[in-house]
Parts: C-alpha cells; structure tokens; sequence
C-alpha cells in the first residue's frame, strides 16, 4: 500500500513520513461541552493562537456553534456574528503558514470567511461535520473555489454512524460524488467522527473506531481523529471522570492509540509539550512496525 501524502497549499505537508499535523481548536461557541475551551474576546482569541502555534499546530480552527445533538441551536446569523471578528483577529495576527479550518456546515458561513481570507491572503480549510449533507450547495463552493475539506462520516445527521464498515461506505459514497465532478480528491481530510453524535452510539462504537482506524488507510487520504475530552472517555474511565475537565490523560491516551492506528492530523483543545512527545512516539512506533 502506498504511503499517505498530501501538502495543503505547499504549506503543510501531512502524511505517514511527516509529523503529526496539530490542529488546535478556537471555541467561539458558548453552549460547547467543554467551557475550557471557549474563547470570546480578541485578547482572548490572540492569546490561544500564538500559544498554540508556538507548541506546534500548523492548523487553527475556528467554530462557533456547538455541534453537541443536545446543545441549543442558533441562527446562521449568530454563527456568522461570532466568527467574524475572531476571523479578522487570526487573519491579522498569525502567519501565513498556518491555515485556518472553518467548522462549519454552511455554504454562507464559508463563502463570508473565505472573503475574509482572499483579502488578507491567508490559506482555509472548511471543516463539515456533516460530510456535506446538511447544505448541498457547501459541496458547489468548495468546488467551484477548490477549497480543501475536512468530511466528517456523516449520512443523514453529523455522526450517525456507528461502525468502521458504515463510515467507510459514506466515505466511499461522497469521495465518488466528488471526484465525479472534478473536485481533487488529494484535498480531502477523512475523519471518522469520534463522539456520542446520536443516543445509539454508545462509547464502545467509538473504542472500535479507534482500534479499528487502520481500515481507512484504502481510501490513502490523511484521516482526522477529533476526541479530545469527549464522552466516551468519561465512559471508559467511570463517572468520576465525568467533567470535560477531568478528561485529559484520557483524550492523551486514545490520541496515541489513534495515532498509532492512523491518523496524521489530531484536533484538539491542548496543543502543548506533552500531547507534541506523545505524537511523536506513537508516531514513530507505527513508522517502524
């Protein structure tokens, strides 16, 4: 099997011989599970990015409403409110080496912070939770402007899907939509989506995920894991690892395994020392099995 390698604008190179790709996460969303991680002045925002970029991401991003089945749901309005200002602070602070990651779901909301980037010359990545389902003209505009994309397995709502064989199929189904319209294929980012999305999908579906990450190796494109501080690890450990909060051995331990298993880029809220060694040594057992 070849080796996985993609460069995302000459700027980040991502794949097996590469290290980890660190993506640090900017909540701007205060109904998000984990208020630890959520930012809402320009100070604020600032300060995160340049501590981030100094341990280590290569990928920043931004989000403002909280993907959480159970969390209130705002207009496309508010989203847009929410991010523009962080969009304009990160566009002016940081370098231009590092790219910014959109979460979000809508063609409205990427084509507002891709206008953003064009004017300060910096590089976007969209990041769809929903793996294009919930706005099919999202799919049109990364096209029509070439924009890398981030799919998260999704078939009728974001995360429904509980088993290694489902997600690949979605994948399967929305690569082969995209890639018969012309879009690059090397500009897709896979990420199985790790979380309690819907009430089937217990913490066993995402420990399985996890051991079983390997199998998206035939699609030779760089797979995302995004578990930091999430429920199954409060599962796994017992109840009183029940707060975000109390949750980061547990998100350190599964991004090692995950990263042994796979995946090129982590997402998460702790982009420090530890979680850099931690990558480097999975990393490194996995390029020498």
């Amino acid at each position: 099997m070849e080796k996985i390698y993609t460069n995302l604008y000459n700027i980040c190179e991502i794949g097996d011989d590469y290290p980890t790709t660190i993506m640090g996460i900017i909540n701007l969303s205060p109904e998000s599970f984990y208020q630890g991680s959520v930012f809402q002045s320009t100070e604020q925002i600032k300060t995160s990015a340049d501590s981030m970029i100094k341990n280590g991401a290569k990928i920043i991003d931004l989000g403002a409403r909280s993907t959480a089945p159970w969390s209130k749901k705002i207009s496309l309005e508010e989203e847009l409110n929410r991010l523009t200002p962080a969009m304009e602070t990160l566009c002016k602070e940081i370098p231009n080496e590092i790219i910014i990651s959109i979460d979000t779901q809508y063609s409205d909301i990427a084509e507002s912070m891709f206008k953003i980037s064009q004017t300060y010359r910096k590089k976007i990545i969209i990041n769809d939770v929903s793996c294009l389902t919930t706005d099919k003209k999202l799919e049109d505009f990364i096209i029509e402007n070439n924009l890398p994309i981030i799919l998260m397995a999704s078939e009728k709502i974001p995360g429904d899907l509980c088993t290694i064989e489902e997600i690949i199929n979605q994948f399967k189904v929305t690569t082969n939509r995209l890639k018969l319209k012309g879009y690059d294929s090397r500009k897709i980012i896979l990420d199985p989506g790790i979380g309690k999305w819907i009430e089937k999908k217990t913490f066993y579906y995402d420990l399985k995920i996890i051991g079983n990450l390997e199998k998206l190796r035939i699609f030779d494109l760089p797979i995302l894991i995004a578990l930091s501080r999430k429920s199954f690890i409060a599962s796994t450990l017992g109840k009183y690892k029940s707060l975000p909060e109390e949750r980061y051995n547990g998100s350190l331990s599964a991004t090692a395994i995950a990263i042994y298993n796979g995946a090129h880029i982590v997402r998460t809220h702790d982009v420090n020392n530890q979680l850099i060694e931690i990558s480097k040594i999975a990393q490194e057992i996995r390029k020498n099995k």
